[in-house]
């Protein structure tokens, strides 16, 4: 296989270019990785990519919420409120236990995958994809709970101005947190998994399976 797809990934941050709504990932299929059907996936593979799956639907809902309250001058309606606070909740008690399965169990083999292939920056501490998505995951994280607080913080304001403009931010900050996830997980599908799949051994995802289920 030849390094210079990840090098190029590793470069510009996974993604050789931005994301925008008016072109979708989808339509930028990287055709040096080989993809991979669901069903010849390795068990654990198939396992966070249905998480995925599941994921996306619950962002789906968050992103039509935020644009109803928006729409409604920040009132909230029971829709409203269920749809922030599905999301909230499912990212508290499941995409927690979704990452740790990736940083702890999958992530650590693959990055020595890298490592000893030189897929990692040329310069400085190598970092390679892996570290990559591990910081997306702490980012959205600290944004999901920034958002969290603010519509939280918002109603409670007495001064109308001050109560737009929190959740004008909150809004702003929900709609990013919705676009990369949405990219981080087309990466992760596109391109960590097959890779994954790929240089990972079969007696290594043995291992990688068992641990998997002690989360």
């Amino acid at each position: 296989m030849s390094k210079e797809p990840l090098n190029r990934y590793v470069e510009h941050g996974v993604d050789a270019a931005p994301c925008s709504p008016m072109e979708p990932p989808e339509a930028r299929a990287d055709p040096t990785v080989e993809q991979i059907p669901f069903e010849s996936l390795v068990l654990p593979l198939r396992e966070l990519l249905e998480e995925h799956q599941e994921y996306e639907k619950v962002l789906n809902v968050f992103e039509k919420s935020l644009l109803e309250l928006k729409q409604k001058e920040w009132r909230f309606s029971p829709e409203i409120s269920s749809g922030l606070k599905r999301f909230f909740q499912f990212q508290d008690e499941r995409m927690i236990g979704h990452h740790r399965k990736e940083e702890k169990c999958v992530f650590p083999f693959l990055r020595e995958k890298f490592l000893a292939t030189g897929e990692h920056s040329p310069t400085g501490k190598p970092v390679t994809p892996v570290e990559v998505m591990e910081d997306d995951h702490l980012e959205l994280g600290q944004s999901a709970c920034l958002v969290f607080n603010l519509l939280g913080l918002a109603p409670r304001l007495e001064d109308a101005k001050s109560r737009n403009v929190l959740f004008e931010h909150a809004f702003n900050l929900g709609q990013e947190i919705v676009e990369r996830m949405r990219l981080h997980i087309y990466k992760e599908n596109t391109v960590i998994f097959p890779l994954a799949q790929q240089l990972i051994s079969e007696d290594e995802w043995g291992v990688i399976g068992k641990m998997m289920q002690e989360i």
